[in-house]
């Protein structure tokens, strides 16, 4: 079996490097950003920080370059030799998944290539042509990359998988379609080595809800944190957060209504929730704004946004979080 993961930010590099550390026949393949990033992991290894996560793990795990598959995504023609992947994780940011991206990320597919697509926003779908089968991924495993070879596994999560039906288009409403059990079979190898490798991992007939959950719980969260430039916890100090931290929800709420799309009355609590949790957490889009890189709340906010106005409901919100976030990292043409 062949794993193909195509990113190496802090998710990529924790799914990758927990995958061959695990005592398998399976050979995994990273695919980074740069030349730089994949000649330091093949010739130093990556290092994972475990330390506050329970008292069973190894504070420190270091998996030895010998062990290393990594190469620049750039430089994918010079490995046409290499057999086509099974599986396909794609771990980068929204705002990354491009055509060109997807067009390299082709010629690592076979026909019956099964690709992943973990996500924080509104699903991409739309950009992968037939004949693959493509799925939509959901995954709460907190970690921070420390270095270009070094992550802090912060927090164990569960990852959810489901099978998108549609893929000529990202309409907000589309409903995924349950996993038959020929499918289930074909999907089931890359479970299962998920699951030996230590990840808490299942298949779901609505990845639908569950992308629209951590849609909402990062609307709220991630624009937020990166504004006031806070831990995740620090959301829940004081009233006055609160108070818009319950706007942005409400009005989220409002929008899928409109939209026809399911929701929870539980999901109020469960941002709580995820603040308490992972209190001393960096949020992603306040890990991108501290290091001047775009961040994905054209993907996250913006598209509850759209949402709205496909639907008629107003989001002044939303609104403003979104301009407020652009604005920090965006300069005005001249």
């Amino acid at each position: 079996m062949i794993i193909d993961i195509f990113g190496a930010g802090a998710i990529g590099l924790l799914f990758y490097s927990k995958l061959i550390s695990n005592d398998s026949s399976a050979t995994i393949h990273l695919w980074t950003r740069t030349v730089e990033q994949a000649s330091i992991m093949n010739q130093q290894g990556i290092t994972i920080q475990t330390s506050t996560i329970d008292h069973h793990s190894e504070p420190q795990l270091w998996i030895p370059s010998a062990t290393q598959n990594a190469y620049a995504i750039d430089e994918l023609n010079n490995y046409s030799h290499i057999p086509k992947a099974d599986y396909i994780l794609v771990t980068v940011k929204q705002k990354d998944i491009t055509a060109d991206l997807v067009g390299k990320i082709q010629q690592r597919a076979g026909q019956h290539t099964r690709i992943i697509c973990l996500q924080n926003g509104l699903r991409t779908d739309s950009l992968w042509p037939s004949p693959w089968q493509v799925y939509a991924a959901i995954t709460t495993e907190g970690a921070k990359r420390m270095s270009i070879n070094e992550i802090h596994h912060t927090g164990i999560g569960k990852t959810v998988i489901g099978s998108l039906s549609n893929l000529s288009s990202a309409r907000v409403g589309n409903k995924t379609k349950s996993i038959d059990k020929e499918e289930q079979l074909l999907i089931q190898p890359l479970l299962n080595e998920l699951q030996q490798a230590g990840f808490d991992i299942r298949l779901s007939n609505n990845i639908d809800k569950d992308i629209y959950r951590k849609l909402i719980i990062n609307a709220v969260i991630n624009p937020l944190t990166a504004i006031w430039r806070i831990m995740n916890g620090e959301l829940l100090v004081s009233e006055q957060r609160l108070f818009v931290m319950q706007q942005l929800y409400n009005e989220v709420i409002e929008v899928y209504q409109a939209a026809g799309i399911e929701s929870s009355s539980l999901w109020w609590e469960e941002i709580l929730e995820v603040c308490r949790a992972t209190s001393t957490n960096t949020s992603s889009m306040l890990a991108d704004v501290l290091q001047g890189k775009t961040t994905e709340i054209e993907w996250i906010n913006g598209s509850i946004i759209k949402m709205g106005q496909d639907y008629g409901i107003a989001t002044p919100a939303n609104y403003w979080v979104y301009h407020l976030v652009e604005a920090m990292n965006r300069q005005e043409d001249n």
